[in-house]
């Protein structure tokens, strides 16, 4: 009665939760096609797919361009006027997202019986996966069994089998001479690999429909004797072949050329041709695990040493680690000879996985908070192990791209902070601005509008301004607070911390708590794993750490906010070790200063930096304007800018000079905008001497010359936030 009413009223609310549930995160998938990390269980990757296995950085998700989080700046704009250089951004405190992610990496088993890949050569067993098997809907790329639109992409008459193959040796070259002035031509790629898959998708549809059981058996069975060391890429073609390429089109002709098609070498140009056709990583990943699925369906393929190592190079510039490693241990089942490049390309695999980690980090979780990805280091154990195996020894270049993995995976929330917030003043139609007391979305006592004085805006200016929401806007910049005291070294200096996990409030300085494992782990296992290498690890032989090396943990300790650590490496273990630091490894710290504003650390380190004879960089430059800029003083921005041309004969990029307008101009500091264009007026009538450097030379010559840094250029700037730079303001 009432007890069977409740249970049944909670069954009915349990079930329209999960549907809700359901429908939330099929919708977060199509949004987000996968987490990064997340292992897929495909039941329908046949062949390839099975062969070569799966793991973190196999799906990922897009890269989206977000804001830098160092500094607050970007390069979105408010306007839609797309030749307006302004790097100011609206600010994004995005959702916080957690990324769960499972890895199982599994060595290739040995298979003597299938010597093909299309029969399956040098399986390994299927990882088992904590993730839904089933769940596809992140993945895009085209079902290999699913042929309906197949006809009407490819039709008989368009089948030129040799046209394709011609077109895929032409993309697979670096130079292809078919852009507008004989360079490479990406487009024409991309078009020969869409040709490519469509020859592809009508040979499966065509086997498919005209195979019967007994042929299909039969097709198999002579797949698993092809040989799989060699490829015979000739001419003749056999009665087995012929009887399976005439089922697809009888003419002779084809028939020869569709052997060209299937055979390894065009298989290889192809992937190769993938890496050359400028796609985005995510891209590229779900590009080549598409053609890998389709090759493995078609059936006919067999795996030569020269295809697995463009697989390997394919996958590894996508990012795909869990087959990249796969397919080091297929390689070493096979007894490949081994090669450097194929280990190159397994750590790129790491590197290109990080790229969303670079360019997408949520700082606003902890480290236990991110993809096990953040930590490469069971990964490159297993490319260690691997390369022991192999008879291939560890050496310095090698060791240093390891190491690199720890320093190209972003930066944590404690090396960076928000300095600014990009706001919008509406404009009234008549060009009448009455400053910051009006909001976003309006707002505001009318009687406080009527009383306050505006300032009008010409039309002139008020034409290039931008629009938001039919409106014209000011683009005004609002400064955040500072950061936290700990993140400043020059804040902390002298004083105690709280150790990190403490229940008894016991302090240590700051350099102590940075070197504590609790800190960072991913810093702590980077340290450990170069620490390995100097005493042999993995069967290896002991490997000395160069001043590269010492430079790469420096910028991994920077992008972990650990800067009195980094700042010890480069005053005492690099000159303990035989090792004086040099221009990149003051450019780290610096851009790690810059980050937090730490103006004071800056110019003692830049002291430091002149009375080693270590003469500054462009970026250098860049650096120190960034943490002026980031801490409010804008003035001395433009001073330092000035005083380094002055002093060392160097300047910024030319994206810096704007940046300090950008920033005098949103921050209503008009005369300090002004007093920098002085400067660059100043430099359009420098002439160069005797003395000065070829590459200073070329520098002034760019700079001088960029079309971002003409008078007419400059106007139009100014008019964007709101301000006029007249001709009286030129020389």
């Amino acid at each position: 009665t009432s007890a069977a009413r409740i249970r049944k009223g909670i069954a009915a609310m349990r079930s329209a939760v999960l549907r809700t549930s359901a429908g939330s995160a099929a919708l977060r998938r199509r949004r987000f096609p996968a987490a990064l990390g997340v292992k897929r269980g495909d039941s329908s990757l046949k062949n390839f797919g099975q062969s070569l296995g799966t793991g973190v950085g196999d799906q990922r998700v897009p890269l989206h361009s977000l804001s830098s989080a160092g500094s607050g700046r970007g390069r979105n704009y408010v306007s839609g006027d797309d030749n307006i250089l302004s790097s100011l951004s609206i600010q994004c405190h995005g959702t916080i997202r957690s990324y769960s992610s499972t890895c199982v990496i599994e060595e290739a088993k040995e298979d003597t019986t299938a010597e093909a890949v299309a029969g399956g050569a040098g399986a390994a067993t299927p990882p088992t996966s904590t993730s839904d098997p089933e769940d596809d809907s992140d993945d895009t790329s085209p079902d290999p069994d699913n042929h309906d639109d197949i006809e009407e992409l490819l039709s008989s008459q368009d089948y030129d089998p040799q046209t394709a193959v011609d077109d895929i040796f032409m993309a697979s070259r670096w130079n292809q001479g078919l852009g507008p002035s004989g360079e490479w031509n990406p487009a024409f790629v991309r078009d020969a690999l869409d040709n490519y898959e469509r020859h592809l998708h009508y040979v499966l549809h065509k086997l498919n429909t005209t195979a019967s059981s007994a042929s299909a058996r039969d097709r198999d069975s002579g797949t698993s004797k092809q040989k799989s060391d060699g490829d015979d890429d000739g001419d003749s073609v056999d009665e087995e072949f012929r009887s399976i390429a005439e089922r697809i089109d009888p003419d002779e002709t084809k028939v020869r050329a569709t052997k060209w098609l299937l055979s390894s070498n065009t298989v290889s140009r192809a992937f190769r041709s993938i890496t050359r056709a400028n796609l985005d990583t995510y891209d590229m990943g779900r590009r080549v695990r598409a053609l890998e699925r389709l090759i493995g369906s078609i059936s006919l393929t067999p795996l030569t040493d020269l295809l697995s190592q463009n697989l390997l190079e394919a996958n590894g510039k996508a990012g795909n680690v869990g087959r990249t490693l796969s397919l080091l241990a297929l390689r070493k089942s096979r007894n490949y000879p081994p090669t450097k490049y194929e280990f190159d390309h397994a750590i790129q695999s790491i590197e290109s996985a990080g790229l969303y980690l670079r360019k997408n980090r949520n700082v606003f979780l902890g480290e236990k908070g991110q993809p096990p990805l953040d930590n490469p280091t069971r990964w490159l154990d297993a490319i260690l192990l691997n390369m022991s195996s192999r008879g291939v020894q560890l050496d310095t270049e090698t060791a240093n791209r390891m190491l690199d993995c720890y320093a190209s995976m972003g930066r944590t929330g404690k090396a960076v902070h928000f300095f600014y917030d990009v706001v919008r003043d509406f404009v009234e139609e008549d060009g009448t601005y009455y400053g910051p007391m009006r909001d976003v979305g309006g707002g505001g006592d009318s009687s406080e509008r009527q009383q306050a004085e505006g300032r009008n805006i010409p039309k002139r200016v008020l034409k290039h301004m931008p629009t938001f929401y039919n409106r014209k806007i000011k683009v005004r910049m609002r400064m955040r607070d500072p950061p936290p005291f700990h993140k400043v070294p020059s804040r902390v200096k002298g004083t105690l911390v709280r150790r990190q996990g403490s229940e008894d409030g016991a302090t240590v300085t700051k350099l102590d708590q940075e070197s504590e494992r609790a800190w960072s782990p991913a810093l702590t296992a980077a340290f450990a794993f170069a620490d390995s290498l100097t005493h042999g690890a993995c069967g290896h032989r002991p490997v000395e750490l160069d001043k590269k090396s010492w430079n790469i943990l420096i910028a991994a300790c920077c992008n972990r906010g650990a800067l009195w650590r980094a700042m010890q490496i480069a005053d005492e273990t690099m000159p303990n070790n035989g090792h004086e630091p040099d221009v990149y490894t003051y450019n780290t710290i610096l851009g790690a200063l810059a980050r937090v504003g730490d103006v004071q650390t800056m110019r003692e380190l830049m002291t430091k930096m002149n009375n080693s004879g270590v003469n500054p960089h462009s970026f250098t430059v860049d650096f120190l304007v960034s943490g002026h800029l980031n801490a409010g003083d804008i003035g001395g921005a433009v001073t330092i800018v000035q005083d380094m041309f002055n002093q060392h004969s160097v300047l910024p990029p030319y994206t810096t000079h704007l940046n300090i307008i950008e920033f005098a101009l949103a921050n209503d500091l008009v005369y300090e905008a002004k007093r920098h264009v002085y400067f660059l007026q100043q430099l359009w009538k420098w002439k160069p001497n005797d003395s000065v450097k070829p590459e200073f030379r070329k520098l002034m010559h760019l700079t001088k010359n960029n079309p971002k840094l003409t008078k007419k250029a400059l106007k139009k700037l100014f008019r964007f936030f709101g301000e006029e730079l007249t001709d009286e303001d030129f020389f």
